[in-house]
Parts: C-alpha cells; sequence; structure tokens
C-alpha cells in the first residue's frame, strides 16, 4: 500500500527522540507529511544530507491531519519543531500555547476548486447555500473557504461548511453527494486524472484572493531558548531544499517519489502542477508578513481568530532574518 493511500485511512506517527553524539537527534512535525506537499523541502534535505551538514539530526519526520492537531503533536512530546497551517499557529498562540512563529513555510494556493462534473455552477451568485468540504478546523483548508467567500464579497455564513476529516475524505464526501465543493491539491489531483476520474474545475473561485501565507514554521518558546542553535540548522537546511527544488526540479520529483513511496510520474506531475499554479509556493524561510496578515484579517472576519494579532507576540524572526527574499 502506498503512503498516499495509508494517509487517506490514517496519518503516521512515530517514536521519540534519542540521544546521538555530541547532538540531540529530533523528530520534527510536517503537516500532511508523506501525502501533500509540504514536506518536499524536507525530503530533499533529508535525501542531501542537508541537515547533517549543518549540525542537526533529524530522526523522524511526524504526519498530522492539519489544523490544530499539527500543534498539538508539537505539544504532546520532545519535538523539536512543526509546519503547520497558518490558522492553526494563530489560533494556538491566541489560547495562550507557548509557541512562535519562526519562518515561513508555503505562500498561495496549491489546490484546485472542484464540484462534480452533473453540478451547474458557474459563478459567484450560484454559491449560496452550497456545502463545502475542508479536513478539520484551524486547517489550511477551512482558511482556503473563508479567503475564496470573502474575495467574492460573500460571508462564511453564505453557505454550510463540512468537516470531513481530511482532504482524502472531503472528495469522497463530493463523489457520494454529501458536499458540493472540495479543494484538490496535488498530487491527489494528478492521482485522480491518471484514474480517469473526471470534476468539474472551478478556476474562477478564489482567484482574486489577496496573497496569503499557508503554513508556519513553529517551536515552544522554551526549545527555542534551548535548542536554538539546531533550529537555526533545521530551517537552513530546509533552505537549501526550497532552493535545490526550485534548481532542480526534475530531480526534486524523484526524491519525492522515493520518499513518499510515489509513483515517479505522479511525482513529476504533482510537483510540476504546483510550479504551474503557484511558481513560488514553497517559501525559502523568510516571513511574509503581508501574507500572514491577510489570512490573519480572512480569520478575524468570521469569528476563527480575535484580531488584532500581536505579531510582536507571535513571532520571533531571530532564525530567518537573514531569509532570501528572492522567492
Amino acid at each position: 500500500m502506498s503512503r498516499i493511500a495509508t494517509w487517506l485511512g490514517a496519518a503516521a506517527f512515530s517514536a521519540a527522540s534519542v540521544v546521538s553524539g555530541a547532538a540531540l537527534a529530533a523528530d520534527i512535525v510536517v503537516t500532511h507529511w508523506s501525502a501533500l506537499l509540504y514536506g518536499v523541502p524536507y525530503a530533499i534535505a533529508q535525501e542531501k544530507g542537508y541537515f547533517k551538514e549543518e549540525g542537526v539530526q533529524i530522526d523522524g519526520i511526524l504526519s498530522s491531519k492539519g489544523g490544530g492537531t499539527s500543534v498539538r503533536n508539537l505539544m504532546a512530546g520532545e519535538t523539536l519543531y512543526a509546519e503547520v497551517a497558518l490558522p492553526a499557529a494563530l489560533a494556538a498562540i491566541k489560547e495562550n500555547y507557548p509557541i512562535k512563529i519562526i519562518n515561513g513555510g508555503t505562500d498561495g494556493s496549491s489546490s484546485v476548486w472542484i464540484t462534480r462534473k452533473d453540478m451547474k455552477i458557474s459563478g459567484p451568485e450560484d454559491l449560496k447555500g452550497l456545502r463545502f468540504a475542508y479536513s478539520r478546523p484551524k486547517s489550511v483548508s477551512e482558511s482556503g473557504i473563508i479567503s475564496a467567500i470573502t474575495s467574492h464579497g460573500m460571508k462564511a455564513a453564505d453557505v454550510k461548511m463540512v468537516a470531513a476529516g481530511d482532504i482524502g475524505a472531503g472528495i469522497t464526501a463530493l463523489e457520494h453527494n454529501k458536499v458540493d465543493i472540495a479543494l484538490l491539491p496535488e498530487p491527489i489531483l494528478s492521482i485522480k486524472a491518471k484514474e480517469g476520474t473526471v470534476f468539474q474545475v472551478l478556476p474562477w473561485l478564489g482567484k482574486d484572493v489577496p496573497r496569503y501565507t499557508q503554513t508556519v514554521g513553529i517551536a515552544t518558546t522554551e526549545v527555542i531558548e534551548k535548542r536554538g542553535k539546531e533550529l537555526a540548522a533545521l530551517i537552513k537546511a530546509r533552505r537549501r531544499g526550497v532552493e535545490f527544488l526550485y534548481a532542480n526540479p526534475e530531480e526534486s520529483a524523484k526524491i519525492l517519489a522515493k520518499t513518499y513511496n510515489m509513483a515517479p510520474d505522479i511525482a513529476a506531475s504533482a510537483m510540476a502542477g504546483i510550479l504551474k499554479q503557484t511558481p513560488t509556493w514553497w517559501n525559502p524561510g523568510r516571513l511574509d508578513h503581508e501574507g500572514m496578515a491577510n489570512m490573519s484579517q480572512a480569520l478575524g472576519a468570521v469569528g476563527a481568530i480575535t484580531l488584532p494579532v500581536d505579531w510582536k507576540v507571535a513571532v520571533d524572526d531571530r532564525f530567518v532574518r537573514d531569509a532570501k527574499a528572492s522567492r
């Protein structure tokens, strides 16, 4: 069974850290690891030895199904770091979790909006009352719905938002007429296309959403103070992974296929699909303050978080002050 198929049923979790040599080995959390493509820079950093070269030993990369589960996984054990949905990070900070946003992860869209091929949806006026699938509260998919709806002058209350549990379950719900609209991200988009599944794509939905941040890196305040050198090394290694990804997309797709146990043609198609949709989706680590502010405003507009966000409290930028601004 492929890792994609495993994820569609349940996320995988692994064991705790051990001590090795002079440095502590560490687990990290990456939302939807081994399923969606947030993890590609980490896969490259592992394969190319960047973590070791920069001075941090990563024992395992843990998955989560998104939303607040990613934050809870970080808090549950001796986990060094997590890349999570920005809404989940902001909600946790508002709830006084001892965490900080320390680097950028992904910016913009990596999915297309789909409906069944027999649905008659031609514009925003047809959206009222429809059922939108998302994974979990405070997830990227929930915030994506909010941003898309509000960009068309509508309110979240104008539609029905259905928490399906994960992205794969949302697509299944769409196929069985339990919801009307769902997000189809890579690599599932490429998998469905290869299988011959036909959906109606709604390219206009969310087209005018302001630039926004999808995911960010977080760590606890205790880890930041006690293991700052490891965090700096991890973030630098991830940045090298992003730089390699843009410079070597074909080899990066091969690494993705190997790490995720994915068919090589699907990996290549998925990488190309994201780069076509959002050419700068993988952020080298810089904190996009405008993108984060846009996302927080969308969340605040529907009561998902209380505004304003005190960014001085939420963010610790010491690890990315020299991050490249080119992508």
